[in-house]
C-alpha cells in the first residue's frame, strides 16, 4: 500500500511540474533560437512574420525566431482559426497555450491561435489582427498582461497598442538581461 501511495505521489508531482497553462507562464531555455512554425498560405501568415520580426528587432535579437517547416519540430506553433471557441475565452480573438516543465517553468511549447473573426462573427481589420498578433507573441515568449492600455500586452485590443518600453522591461526582468 505504501509503494502504491508513493507511486501516485510521484505521478502527481510529475503532472504538477508539467504545467499546461493559458499564456504567459514561464520562459524559454534559449530565447535566441526559438523554432517557430507559422501555418503557411494564410492571409495573416506574412503579418505574423512581421510581428515576430518586431519582437526580434525591439529586443535587439535577444529573442530570435528560427522558422521551421513543420509544426512537429516547432517550439512556437501558430494556427489561424475562424474563431476562438473555448467557453472560458469566448471574447478572445487570440489565445496562446504554453507547456512548461519544472518548478522554474521553462517553456517547451507554445501554440498561438489567431482568429479571423471576433465572437460576433465580424472579420478582424488588419490593424486589429496585427495588435492581437503582437500580444499573443508576447505571451508565447513569457509576458503577462499589462495594465497600460497602450501596451501590446494590455488584456483587451485597442487601436493605440504597440510593444512598449514596459513590455521590454518585463522581458528583461524575466530573462535577467542587463
Amino acid at each position: 500500500m505504501k509503494k502504491m501511495f508513493a507511486f501516485f505521489c510521484l505521478v502527481f508531482l510529475w503532472v504538477y511540474s508539467c504545467n499546461y497553462a493559458i499564456a504567459y507562464t514561464g520562459k524559454w531555455f534559449n530565447p535566441r533560437m526559438i523554432k517557430t512554425y507559422i501555418q503557411p498560405d494564410h492571409k495573416y501568415s506574412l503579418m505574423m512574420k512581421h510581428g515576430f520580426a518586431e519582437w526580434d528587432r525591439l529586443t535587439n535579437g535577444k529573442v530570435r525566431f528560427k522558422y521551421v517547416n513543420s509544426a512537429n519540430v516547432a517550439q512556437i506553433e501558430v494556427r489561424f482559426v475562424k474563431q476562438i471557441n473555448q467557453k472560458q475565452h469566448d471574447r478572445a480573438i487570440g489565445l496562446t497555450n504554453t507547456m512548461t516543465v519544472g518548478s522554474d517553468k521553462k517553456m517547451t511549447k507554445a501554440v498561438i491561435y489567431i482568429a479571423e473573426k471576433d465572437r460576433r462573427g465580424r472579420n478582424l481589420r488588419k490593424d486589429e489582427a496585427y495588435t492581437v498578433i503582437l500580444h499573443e507573441i508576447g505571451h508565447a515568449i513569457g509576458l503577462e498582461h499589462s495594465s497600460d492600455p497602450k501596451s501590446a500586452m494590455y488584456y483587451a485590443e485597442n487601436d493605440i497598442q504597440e510593444i512598449s518600453k514596459n513590455d521590454l522591461r518585463q522581458l528583461k526582468k524575466l530573462y535577467g538581461w542587463n
